[in-house]
């Protein structure tokens, strides 16, 4: 001990330094949005390709669960195709335009999760996906059974996510039974649940309700699964209902997402931006 407090002392101008090196670039970083997108970008180069090692070996001790979530995904599909109007027989039996290709709108990027936090009030997660992947910010993220977050920042082959599970990322949604808006925030305390804000009392919601989202943003399509309802009450300092959700993506277990792009969205952002009429 008396060794270490001798070398300390001996070095002390040193690591006095040191901290204030630090303190000064964390100044800097804190208070300047460029410094600090730049430090963001780079930084998640280095976390990601330590985070995806370190995620390649736990990968093969939860193949068993992922083959089974594969096999849930593949039998939604099927049930799917089963209810359409014609039986699709043959892939050959359909006469395709191909300009209909033109009348696609969102593209799908699979992507793996290499790091995740779900114990934070603000989580954010990270994908090994990147700009070289075709992966833009605002670009909405979903898995097999519904939303997971939004991408915040894009490196060359990385992307950081703010989850669902972050109290800056509301959600518009819908009460699926009757059709009503609202918003889903999470509350920063169980990540298995979240609020849906915003339906007032009339609305008649219950426990096993389906809600969904909106479609109302370019970020997610409408009518994907957010989660179900697991209690409801009035507020009584509000005409607002206060509804509990059980969110149908386990955050805790989150491994693999699709990206998505939406071929619209600079359109429609465009015509929001030079509307020249204000309210």
């Amino acid at each position: 001990m008396g060794q270490l407090l001798a070398f300390l002392y001996k070095y002390r101008a040193f690591f006095t330094f040191l901290i204030l090196e630090v303190f000064c670039i964390w100044l800097i970083v804190s208070n300047n949005n460029y410094q600090k997108t730049v430090f963001i970008n780079s930084a998640s180069g280095l976390i990601g390709s330590v985070n995806e090692s370190a995620n390649e070996v736990s990968d093969y001790f939860s193949l068993a669960r992922v083959n089974r979530e594969l096999a849930e995904e593949n039998e939604r599909l099927r049930a799917q195709l089963l209810n359409l109007p014609e039986s699709l027989d043959s892939l050959v039996q359909l006469d395709i335009d191909p300009d209909t290709t033109d009348t696609v709108q969102y593209y799908l990027r699979a992507a793996e999760v290499i790091d995740n936090s779900t114990s934070l009030v603000n989580n954010m997660f990270m994908i090994n996906k990147g700009r070289g992947d075709g992966i833009e910010e605002g670009m909405g993220v979903i898995t097999s059974r519904g939303v997971a977050g939004k991408v915040r920042s894009v490196g060359k082959r990385y992307a950081r996510v703010v989850s669902l599970l972050n109290t800056r990322n509301p959600i518009s949604a819908r009460h699926l039974p009757s059709q009503r808006m609202g918003t889903i925030q999470w509350d920063g305390t169980d990540p298995k649940r979240a609020r849906l804000l915003y339906v007032t009392r009339e609305v008649d919601v219950a426990p096993g309700d389906t809600i969904i989202t909106s479609g109302f943003n370019a970020v997610y399509p409408k009518a994907l699964m957010i989660g179900i309802v697991s209690a409801v009450a009035p507020d009584a300092n509000q005409r607002d209902l206060e509804i509990q959700v059980d969110l149908s993506v386990d955050f805790n277990a989150l491994e693999y997402v699709y990206v998505i792009e939406n071929k619209y969205i600079i359109e429609k952002d465009s015509l929001v931006e030079n509307d020249p009429l204000e309210f």
